[in-house]
């Protein structure tokens, strides 16, 4: 016996030297046969588990690739450059969490090594916390100066708040290290859209379609870049098709991750369901919380529909703070509106657990960073609009404003912008998915109109931009606080790093009329979702020409 497991050890460190040769050459395949092979034998070692993983993931086989990183840390749990393996494995699968969770294990274990600081940035940048993301990569720079990946980066994120001196210093800098570092050359073809440069911008994009190299997130990002710089320069239909390239590729990536599940879409339609079967009173708390307490707003309506400006503008009053896309209410909502059975707690909810799940909301704000200053709070997210019955239920006398914007617009907007892809985010990568969401959340919201306390607020982002102040006086006198002449300046005021939003950029800049009618360029295309969107352009008063 003790022989036998001496030649299996020989066998496997012959394996072991065999797959590092290849590795050393780049040439991953031969790296995997003789790992694969090994491995069916019965021999267990960190680097065949690794070297089958390297190749597992250039084929894009990350959920495979990722079980053998992970047998592979298993046996060698100090080593940091699978650990970082892991972490870009789970990057790509969206699952960021624990993306982060993994670099910062790296980190801790080997505080200088700048590749973790670089791509934990990666992962908080797809999170949309950027001001985290932009410290990971100044970290990663500090300990390597020539680091071109996050050089690439802190381009990107300067271009993403249009700061065009630091886009090129950053830029320029990763360039020189590596002159084909696609980020860094798609950050300056950002900043070129960003600035009207657009066909400069299609120059530079171009190219990278080409690259074998290119991930489809890299390319998605590629697509969506050429395709701004198509629309800028009035080539609507390849423009078009272009954006529709750009979401196939996204649908590629996030299929796996949503396309078996039940969409956002679908969860609407069953708690639109849910509500017309109960007494509209039924969804209010009767404990008369929030009577005397100052108001707490929040600014909800959909995606691309003004929600962001909103926010932008009740921020630069004295007296209210906003937070920007936080889902404080994610938990609660899992445990009352996801199912059928939480449905019917909601409708019971009261005393200690009613009491319990608003102190959790409150601690989740104070943990973020806000409610410290004493003023009136203003919580922004769009979709919150589909957890109106759990608002109502903990918030009876909140004043809820309901943003809204030509329906034709939100939507080719939402087939145009794209952030983070989430559930909701999956359900606007065709123009039919995202005109059926925007019917069925704007649907949702006219039904819980009468199951609220207060009557809520409906802001045409076309009226604000027509005329600021009356909108303006008339918002600040439904909140209850006098209007703020400072709420003029709110693009003065605005702390672009932290917006998540795609709308970063637009409210730096005074209010201007080009956002509204965009959807005339593009009327043939969005033909086939017209008769969906026509009650709520007719409900909210647009011109159906």
């Amino acid at each position: 016996m003790q022989q036998e497991a001496e030649i299996q050890a020989l066998q496997a460190s012959d394996a072991v030297r065999a797959v590092s040769r290849a590795i050393a050459v780049s040439d991953y395949l031969a790296a995997y046969s003789v790992a694969d092979s090994a491995i069916s034998q019965g021999h267990a070692h960190p680097a065949l588990f690794n070297a089958r993983a390297l190749w597992l993931e250039r084929q894009q086989r990350d959920e495979e690739a990722l079980f053998d990183f992970q047998r592979a840390a298993s046996m060698a749990p100090h080593n940091t450059p699978i650990l970082n393996a892991i972490g870009l494995c789970l990057t790509r699968l969206y699952r960021l969490d624990e993306a982060i969770a993994a670099f910062d294990e790296a980190i801790r274990q080997t505080p200088n090594y700048a590749p973790s600081h670089c791509r934990k940035g990666v992962a908080l940048g797809l999170c949309g916390r950027f001001v985290e993301a932009q410290r990971a990569h100044e970290q990663a720079i500090k300990l390597d100066p020539s680091n071109a990946e996050a050089l690439a980066n802190l381009a990107s994120l300067a271009a993403r708040i249009g700061d065009a001196k630091k886009t090129e210093e950053y830029a320029k800098r990763a360039l020189r290290v590596d002159p084909r570092q696609a980020t860094a050359i798609a950050a300056k073809a950002f900043l070129a859209n960003a600035q009207g440069r657009f066909a400069e911008a299609e120059q530079q994009i171009r190219p990278l379609l080409g690259r074998p190299d290119f991930t489809r997130q890299a390319r998605a990002t590629a697509l969506g870049q050429l395709a701004d710089s198509l629309d800028g320069q009035n080539r609507v239909e390849e423009a078009f098709e272009t954006y529709r390239a750009e979401n196939e590729e996204l649908l590629r990536l996030h299929t796996s991750r949503y396309g078996s599940k039940r969409s956002v879409t679908q969860s609407t339609a069953d708690l639109d369901e849910f509500v017309r079967s109960v007494p509209p009173d039924a969804l209010l708390s009767c404990d008369g919380y929030g009577t005397t307490s100052p108001p707490h707003v929040f600014v909800m309506g959909f995606f691309r529909s003004g929600t962001t400006l909103l926010g932008q503008v009740l921020a630069s009053h004295s007296e209210i703070e906003t937070i920007e896309e936080h889902d404080f209410l994610a938990k609660a909502a899992s445990t009352y509106l996801s199912s059928v059975s939480g449905q019917a707690r909601l409708m019971s909810i009261s005393g200690d657990e009613l009491e319990q799940q608003r102190q959790s909301y409150w601690q989740n704000v104070k943990a973020a960073g806000f409610g410290s200053k004493g003023k009136i709070l203003v919580d922004k997210l769009p979709l919150n609009t589909i957890k109106l019955p759990l608002i109502a239920k903990l918030f009876p006398h909140a004043k809820i404003v309901l943003a809204v914007r030509d329906p034709r617009d939100v939507v080719l907007s939402c087939f145009r912008r794209h952030f983070e892809i989430n559930a909701a985010m999956f359900d606007l990568l065709t123009l039919e998915g995202a005109a059926a969401l925007y019917g069925n959340v704007m649907q949702f919201a006219q039904l819980m109109e009468s199951s609220l306390r207060e009557p809520l607020f409906v802001n045409r982002y076309e009226d604000l931009i027509a005329d600021f102040d009356g909108r303006a006086k008339a918002l600040c006198e439904y909140i209850g606080v006098a209007f703020d002449p400072a709420m003029r300046e709110f693009h003065a005021n605005t702390r672009i790093e932290e917006i998540r939003s795609p709308s970063a950029l637009q409210v730096t800049r005074k209010l201007y009329s080009e956002g509204a009618g965009q959807w005339r360029r593009y009327r043939e295309h969005l033909a086939p979702v017209i008769p969906i969107l026509t009650p709520w352009i007719v409900k909210y008063g647009y011109s159906e020409e």
